[in-house]
């Protein structure tokens, strides 16, 4: 891996948030009209280029913030499309995240040698986050329109209410509840959980893996890999519908490769979250 010596706290900050993003804590994403005009085209076409898939694998995808930005985009503003739902469905995603998770498996599974003395470099990428690039970029003179002219800042607005994304989210939270990783997860207690769980985020931070640890957890993103085939199948007109251990499977690739700030958000029960007004939590308060 270019650039990376020795161990895997090889990155300091900022020159690994530079190229791995930042993890994004539990809460609404707020999508700028900018970033959705951005990833509304990415949806629209840039993901079917060939450069720019193996751009993608070097970059492990796209930062934490979109990534999930980019599904919302994608659930959110889809609204036709074929299998049950017949739209507001992560089909685009299914098909990037599933690349993804085949190149970090076969990654974690490569043998230690003179050339590969680190297989868990494949947690980290080699390049930056291509919205986040994009963003970054001069502007260009004259009116900014949306993709075939479309309303963008419209699609803003619908894109940041979360509406079907957040019913994806409850839809599978018995499943995927416990599979999140214990280090993203605020209600567990640090250092608790099966180290199996963990995002590439966290597994990158504890160095180098034991060989029975990368090997278990490539497994675990090959079934995620399988299950999510068969949703993208789904959502095609051919192919046969998907279960909810299907449905589950793009949130916790997500989970995998950006934290799981956004699902954990969405699915967290507001009269839970919060005191109510008058109970001892708000009384301590004030």
């Amino acid at each position: 891996m270019t650039g990376n010596q020795g161990r895997l706290g090889f990155f300091e900050t900022p020159q690994r948030d530079r190229l791995t993003g930042v993890l994004v804590p539990p809460g609404p994403l707020e999508l700028s009209v900018e970033e959705v005009r951005q990833l509304w085209s990415f949806v629209h076409g840039d993901i079917m280029d060939g450069s720019l898939r193996r751009l993608l694998r070097a970059s492990l995808g796209l930062c934490p913030r979109h990534a999930w930005a980019y599904a919302v985009v994608e659930v959110e503003l889809w609204q036709a499309g074929a299998g049950a739902r017949g739209g507001h469905q992560p089909f685009d995603v299914t098909i990037l995240y599933e690349d993804l998770l085949e190149h970090v498996a076969d990654g974690l599974d490569r043998k230690s040698g003179l050339l590969h003395r680190h297989p868990e470099e494949v947690l980290v990428p080699v390049g930056p986050c291509r919205i986040c690039q994009d963003l970054a970029s001069p502007d260009l003179p004259g009116l900014r329109m949306g993709y075939a002219n479309s309303n963008t800042e419209a699609l803003t607005v619908e894109a940041n209410a979360l509406v079907h994304t957040t019913t994806w989210c409850l839809e599978t939270v018995g499943l995927w509840r416990d599979r999140v990783c214990p280090d993203c997860d605020p209600g567990a207690p640090e250092g608790a959980g099966d180290p199996v769980l963990l995002c590439r985020f966290h597994l990158a931070g504890r160095g180098p893996l034991p060989e029975q640890l990368r090997h278990a957890v490539a497994g675990r993103l090959r079934e995620i890999r399988g299950r999510m085939r068969h949703l993208t199948e789904s959502m095609t007109d051919y192919g046969s519908p998907a279960g909810a251990v299907e449905n589950t499977s793009w949130i916790e690739a997500l989970g995998f490769f950006a934290g799981w700030g956004l699902p954990l958000y969405l699915a967290t029960d507001p009269r839970e979250a919060w005191p109510a007004p008058g109970s001892q939590g708000t009384e301590q308060g004030g």
